[in-house]
């Protein structure tokens, strides 16, 4: 089971007694809050008798920024966080303690003070064997002390690798950490090295996916450039370019894009490509605003011949290099589907309408086709059998519209009028969309029209919902219902077979993830109320 990669913390376990129930002795397992017939149990945001609660307490306090490991298995949560007194900061940004728990239940720990809920300063390794975090973090300096704590061994105490930390990074196997501490490049091997100087003035960095080579990009004081050294060796890097904007790895990690600042047209960037580990630059494109490898590193596309006031034209090819063929004008936007064999991609696109005409093409070969107009953003199924797309239709009424559009059909049919937020079921099961939204989109019924099935009508599965997760399996939804009386949300489980439906808890914080084995509990915040703290239920509807 794959999920971003962080997670937030608790503390203080489960140190008061919550209505109806009795404080674990030894603080290892979660406090169930309370037990009654049906739905109908104590709530912790009330503390009183009312649908739901049927949360058992991981951790207590006021809690935020609630994370997930990869496999579901951790949480992290930021305990007490505040808003550091600091003009210019992000409204949205926090500093607290950071809190790790175990999602089944257990001894929640305390890892550090002045831990940052901004993106990057705390990370799982992809096999969720370590968890990566900085304390202490300084929003004038945007860096702090980094820190590393084996999830595995619950005696184990967190490593410190780092004391004016600005970016981290695990490599995709979890062997190894890149970081950058006052400016200079370390690379090593997790828990605690022994770390080499790579190189100084480093502003970023990223792993090929075999975690074999890392490439890193210089501060534009050290000309903004480019470079890779091979993990695990005594090379010097190499550097690929000056004046570098984006790049990206395929994945296969046998080539690597990356734009350099045109010469020919000012203020736009040239595209060049390289294999790994020769790393010798080849120019593919000129006028290159957006480009992106397919899922399985084979194909390259990238737009072309752009200039500051003209978007450019869309090209595909083969990732290993050469000319590629036009498959679409004036592109903005564009994505392979899962499976690599068709690309999606938004051309003739208006950028005061932030819109464009949706075109797809089968690949290697297939002819451009469009199939929707004044289209403000699409995605693809799990493979590219399906595309779906929202479209604006101006007659004879203003509506925003979701359309399906089936690989190798003539046209796509329209799905349901007026469409806020859609998507699909794992595996093709459906497409799924929130429609006849009322409280500015905050209450709406969800909807899902079966795929493959012959005149399939959409059926309703949940109504007056704010958000929902599918769980892997597309057996179960997690659905949100905004609430009227504060800034909060109820929480319930749809079993997607069955029908049947059960209240979680209230007056809890978005989001709330699938977590556990299988996805089989619900893990979420509630912060106001007599009982604030982390909490997870199971998730099932029966």
């Amino acid at each position: 089971m794959k999920r971003p990669g962080m997670v937030g913390l608790v503390g203080l376990l489960g140190l008061v007694a919550l209505s109806g129930c009795k404080k674990s002795e030894d603080n290892s397992a979660p406090s169930q809050r309370s037990a009654a017939q049906g739905d109908t149990v104590r709530s912790a945001a009330k503390g009183t008798s009312v649908v739901g609660g049927q949360g058992q307490l991981l951790a207590a306090g006021r809690a935020a920024d609630l994370r997930l490991s990869p496999d579901g298995q951790y949480a992290t949560f930021l305990l007490n966080g505040q808003k550091p007194r600091l003009d210019g900061i992000p409204p949205q940004m926090l500093v607290g303690q950071l809190h790790v728990v175990p999602v089944a239940g257990g001894k929640a720990r305390a890892l550090g003070d002045g831990v940052t809920n901004v993106p990057g300063s705390l990370l799982f390794s992809q096999d969720s064997k370590h968890l990566l975090y900085v304390t202490g973090y300084n929003p004038a300096s945007q860096s702090g002390e980094l820190n590393v704590l084996p999830l595995a061994d619950a005696g184990a105490e967190p490593v410190k690798l780092g004391t004016a930390v600005s970016y981290l990074l695990p490599s995709p196997d979890g062997v190894n950490v890149a970081f950058v501490d006052a400016g200079t490049l370390k690379l090593g091997k997790l828990p605690q090295g022994p770390f080499q100087d790579v190189a100084g003035e480093v502003s970023t960095a990223q792993f090929t996916p075999d975690g074999k080579t890392l490439l890193f990009k210089r501060r534009l004081s050290a000309a903004g450039g480019l470079a890779a050294v091979t993990v695990g060796s005594n090379e010097p890097p190499r550097k690929l370019a000056d004046q570098v904007g984006d790049y990206q790895v395929s994945s296969d990690g046998k080539h690597v894009a990356y734009q350099v600042r045109s010469q020919a047209v000012r203020g736009m960037y040239d595209l060049f490509l390289a294999d790994v580990p020769a790393l010798k630059g080849t120019k593919l494109a000129v006028g290159t605003k957006n480009f992106g490898f397919s899922p399985d590193g084979q194909w390259l596309a990238r737009t072309e011949n752009g200039k500051p006031e003209q978007l450019g034209d869309l090209h595909v090819g083969p990732a290993s290099g050469g000319a590629g063929r036009k498959v679409g004008e004036a592109v903005e936007e564009m994505a392979f589907a899962p499976d690599s064999k068709a690309v999606a991609f938004l051309e003739k696109y208006d950028q005061p309408s932030r819109a464009g005409f949706l075109g797809v093409a089968a690949l290697p070969e297939g002819a451009p086709k469009r199939v929707g107009d004044r289209v403000p953003n699409f995605v693809w199924g799990s493979d590219s059998r399906y595309v779906a797309f929202l479209s604006r239709f101006v007659k004879p009424v203003f509506s925003v519209d979701l359309m399906l559009y089936a690989l190798g059909q003539e046209k796509a049919e329209k799905v349901q009028p007026g469409v806020f937020g859609y998507g699909f079921a794992p595996e093709n099961a459906a497409v799924v969309f929130r429609t006849n939204c009322i409280r500015n989109g905050r209450a709406c019924d969800f909807k899902a029209m079966a795929l493959g099935e012959k005149q399939a009508e959409a059926k309703t599965w949940l109504q007056g919902i704010f958000s929902y997760k599918i769980s892997e399996d597309g057996a179960r939804v997690l659905a949100t219902y905004a609430r009227m009386d504060s800034d909060t949300y109820d929480v319930a489980v749809y079993d997607v077979k069955s029908g049947a439906r059960k209240t979680l808890d209230q007056g809890v914080q978005v989001p709330v993830y699938f977590a556990g084995k299988d996805d089989a509990r619900a893990v979420y915040i509630i912060s106001q109320g007599q009982n604030p703290g982390v909490y997870s239920a199971v998730a099932a509807a029966q």
